[in-house]
């Protein structure tokens, strides 16, 4: 390997460590959609789902079946008939719902039982699957004088059995079919069931696997992030496919049932599971019920993150060094910067109240994250509390940033305007840093 990729792939190794800590031991519900398995994708897609896998990620997998039924029914000259979005399911098309899930499911069984290309160890124990009767079904009934027939509604998710299945290292495959309590079955909707699954189970994320690339604006761009209001406005405009407003509904209907994150994007993608799972980028859209970019005040749980972001700099002699103990008794003037669960910032705010000033200190931004201007929301964030706690002078010490100061509003200052307890740590360290002050009044 040269180096030049040897250094590509450590940055891109590094980027993907929090995110695979993050995911291990969580839950994720994958719903595949009907033109993903027809199209020949399954083989890398199982790939995939067995590295996920043997990350420690706990996997509910749900298939779709419209397409293989469209197959099949054209071969019979046949049509489904549709109401409301919904398929009426006759006895026969029920029997065709049946031979449909049959064959996804033992396409995926198969894909899913071969030896993993990537583990080192090929003796290692294949991945299990487990399948049952974990949706109970109800049916839909008469919509608009129309019986639905065997077009059912999920009445409940066997969410016991599932985290049992689950316990023992199974990845978990359920077809869009569900029994009800007279020993019947009902055809179930993809969406229908991947939310009551991602929202039943508390699964910390619902992806999508589909066909289109992700949501996309009026305009055609790809946005590969949404709030789940920013959904419902693209929704309002109807500008979508009728499987993308499914999608969109399952997503919004999941974030604000406790579900964390939802995904769509294109799973005829080599690696776009992968991609949209482990990159700050994505690969799709991802959406969540709030902005995926938060600042909040820090807590003992973010030491770790703090100390991994200050290290270095102290290294380099950028920063005072601060060990765990300082910041264990100092950790109520720090705020975190979060972005999608992890930290890529930080920022301290000292107030010498009986003087009316602050001190702006230890301003961070991760490495991999220094293109997204997270510096100067961490800069406006301290601004504002600055001014909230009374403070009329904001101070920041720095021997290396002074420009970036100088170009955000700050002026030279003396070491004589500094509060007399912070002069004299200034004078004991010895690192003769320039001071910079701005006013807030």
């Amino acid at each position: 390997m040269s180096p030049q990729s040897s250094a590509a792939f450590v940055a891109d190794f590094r980027q993907a460590a929090p995110y695979i800590h993050y995911l291990s031991g969580k839950t994720i519900v994958l719903a595949v959609s009907s033109h993903v398995l027809l199209a020949d994708k399954l083989a890398s897609l199982a790939k995939d789902i067995q590295l996920l896998a043997s990350l420690g990620v706990r996997l509910v997998l749900v298939h779709g079946t419209r397409q293989y039924l469209n197959q099949m029914m054209r071969a019979a000259g046949e049509t489904l008939s549709y109401h409301r979005g919904w398929r009426i399911t006759d006895e026969a098309t029920l029997q065709q719902v049946k031979q449909a899930c049959g064959m996804v499911r033992f396409d995926i069984e198969a894909a899913l039982s071969s030896s993993p290309a990537q583990m080192p160890d090929r003796n290692q124990r294949r991945l299990r699957v487990a399948s049952g009767n974990f949706l109970l079904a109800k049916p839909l009934g008469v919509m608009d004088g129309i019986d639905m027939g065997y077009t059912g509604r999920i009445r409940k998710v066997d969410a016991e059995a599932i985290q049992q299945r689950l316990n023992e290292g199974c990845l978990v495959l359920v077809s869009p079919l569900g029994q009800s309590l007279s020993g019947k079955s009902f055809n179930l909707g993809l969406d229908d069931a991947a939310q009551a699954l991602a929202v039943t189970l508390k699964a910390e994320k619902l992806v999508f696997l589909a066909s289109e690339d992700g949501v996309r604006s009026t305009d055609g761009a790809l946005l590969s992030q949404l709030t789940a209001a920013e959904a419902q406005a693209l929704l309002d405009n109807n500008a979508h496919s009728a499987d993308m407003s499914r999608m969109l509904k399952a997503a919004i209907y999941v974030l604000e049932n406790g579900v964390r994150r939802a995904h769509i994007l294109c799973g005829l993608n080599d690696g776009s599971l992968i991609a949209e799972l482990f990159t700050r980028q994505g690969s799709g859209t991802a959406l969540a019920q709030s902005s995926f970019m938060r600042i909040r005040a820090a807590d003992n749980h973010d030491i770790g993150d703090i100390i991994d972001l200050i290290a270095p700099l102290e290294s380099a002699g950028i920063l005072l060094p601060r060990n765990r103990e300082y910041l264990e008794n100092h950790i109520h003037e720090f705020s975190v910067l979060e972005h999608d669960c992890h930290v890529y910032g930080c920022v301290a705010l000292k107030v010498f109240e009986q003087q009316h000033i602050g001190e702006l200190a230890c301003l961070v931004v991760s490495p991999d994250a220094q293109d997204g201007g997270y510096g100067e929301l961490l800069l406006d964030y301290v601004l504002k509390q600055a001014k909230a706690r009374g403070v009329s002078t904001l101070f920041a010490l720095s021997t290396n940033t002074g420009d970036w100061f100088d170009e955000r509003g700050f002026e030279t200052a003396e070491l004589s305007e500094l509060p007399p307890e912070r002069q004299e740590q200034y004078l004991q360290n010895k690192r003769r840093s320039k001071i910079y002050r701005r006013s807030l009044v």
